[in-house]
């Protein structure tokens, strides 16, 4: 059988591999971004699979393999905490032995409603052609043998997987061997179809998310029908109407729609690059209800676009290419309505090749997950599972207003996204105070006609913003 999706990775590995300078970027203020490498892996396209569990850490499962090959030696799983640390990875499954396992394919993760981790990946040990799962009730520090949980249906020898729970059912989706499989439920029996029909001629590339509010599990993958294209469909807890995604042709094809639904209010997005000029224009696109315009980078072409979920309902976008030859990352974090994005924030990459932007933003910070291939000073390119955080941005207005002789009144108006922001700290010339439900307040300030004072908007987990305000 004929895997497209890894002979996709590998054709893409060569494609897109281009060396990012490292000076800063022309047309975008760019920070370094310094990802850390979570681990060697030899995949690419596909997209990575992670859970938050109650207490706050993200878990990461992957293919242990450090080369470009097929060859996995096992699965391992590998925490973030709360506040930013990736902890050490554990082998959840290691290659050889009885029932060990043979995993093929980029492995699921969810957490299920009992707090248990489970991990599902593609196989055949003893022959035998899964889904298999294994699954840890302490947090990741332990796993279980592999079990058979595929229903008997369709086979899962040779898929990536993605998993998340719909009403207290576990919903896999597959893309192996040019189809699209959905398998809701573990075991015998457990309710398979097969989305993609005949016109799509082959299908692969698929990634999934959840809509919390309604239960919905929605998915997405390319195809090769007519000219080709991305498509959504719902597929849990029913079988929904499937959607073309409106992405240029040039951007059509090759890599997954990440998706991200909402924890607070409904819906399930992904991002795309709406044109193929010089410039990019991002647009966020929600299943069944249209899309909103996200923003742009002067001169940032992105052929790499991915989404997060954020807290109270908000949405994370990423986006990557060149800015006149240095690779940069631009990131911004929608309102609760999605409806509006806070100021676009650009990092300085250091890639020869970017495949996926993923990640999870519910503790307000982006826990950003990257599959690419380093571009070092020296030494060899490590191809990986790269993690970065990213602080969200808040916005402000401040005006000065002279209220009696040597006396001006600062008035601040901070938002996140267009949101109020609560609970910022405005400070200037050492005076500080913060803002009000309705994200106003207000300073007064010794000083003069043309002064300028550096005024300070603080809030625990955003980045500082700094405004030059004159009197």
């Amino acid at each position: 059988m004929w895997d497209r999706d890894r002979h996709r990775r590998r054709r893409w590995a060569v494609v897109i591999a281009v060396v990012f300078a490292l000076p800063g970027a022309s047309g975008a203020q760019a920070a370094g971004l310094h990802p850390q490498l979570l681990t060697r892996a030899g995949y690419g396209t596909e997209p990575i699979g992670f859970a938050r569990t109650v207490d706050g850490r993200l878990h990461v499962a992957y293919e242990t393999n450090t080369s470009w090959g097929n060859a996995a030696s096992g699965i391992a799983e590998q925490a973030i905490s709360p506040s930013g640390h990736p902890g050490p990875a554990v082998q959840a499954l290691a290659w050889g032995g009885p029932n060990a396992g043979s995993p093929n394919g980029v492995p699921g993760l969810a957490v299920l409603p009992s707090g248990v981790l489970q991990a599902v990946f593609g196989g055949s040990p003893s022959g035998v052609e899964g889904p298999w799962g294994i699954s840890s009730s302490d947090g990741g520090a332990t796993w279980s043998a592999p079990v058979n949980v595929g229903s008997g249906i369709m086979p899962f020898a040779d898929s990536n997987l993605t998993l998340q729970v719909s009403q207290g059912t576990p919903v896999l989706t597959a893309g192996c061997c040019g189809n699209v499989v959905v398998q809701r439920g573990f075991g015998p029996g457990a309710p398979t179809a097969q989305v993609t029909t005949a016109a799509d001629g082959a299908a692969g590339n698929t990634a999934s998310a959840l809509d919390a509010k309604t239960g919905a599990v929605v998915a997405s993958w390319d195809s090769n029908a007519g000219s080709g294209g991305i498509w959504l469909q719902q597929i849990a807890p029913t079988i929904g109407a499937a959607q073309k995604a409106p992405i240029p042709s040039q951007f059509g094809t090759g890599e997954p729609l990440i998706l991200a639904g909402r924890d607070s209010g409904p819906g399930v997005f992904g991002a795309y690059a709406a044109d193929a000029g010089p410039t990019t224009h991002v647009r966020l696109l929600r299943y069944g209800g249209g899309s909103v315009a996200v923003g742009s980078v002067k001169g940032l072409r992105a052929p790499v676009v991915g989404v997060a979920t954020g807290p109270d309902g908000r949405i994370w976008v990423m986006w990557a290419g060149q800015v006149n030859g240095t690779g940069v990352t631009a990131v911004t974090r929608s309102n609760r309505a999605v409806t509006r994005f806070e100021p676009i924030q650009t990092h300085r990459a250091t890639w020869s090749s970017l495949f996926t932007l993923s990640g999870d933003g519910r503790l307000g910070p982006l826990d950003m997950l990257m599959s690419a291939v380093s571009a070092p000073k020296s030494g060899p390119f490590v191809n990986g599972i790269y993690y970065a955080r990213v602080l969200p941005r808040l916005s402000a207005t401040v005006s000065a207003k002279k209220v009696a002789t040597g006396k001006y009144k600062l008035t601040a108006k901070v938002t996140d996204a267009g949101d109020a922001a609560s609970g910022a700290t405005v400070a200037a010339k050492g005076q500080s105070k913060t803002t009000n439900s309705k994200g106003a307040t207000s300073i007064t300030l010794a000083g003069s006609g043309g002064d300028h004072v550096n005024v300070a908007v603080t809030k625990p987990g955003y980045a500082e913003l700094t405004l030059r305000v004159s009197l």
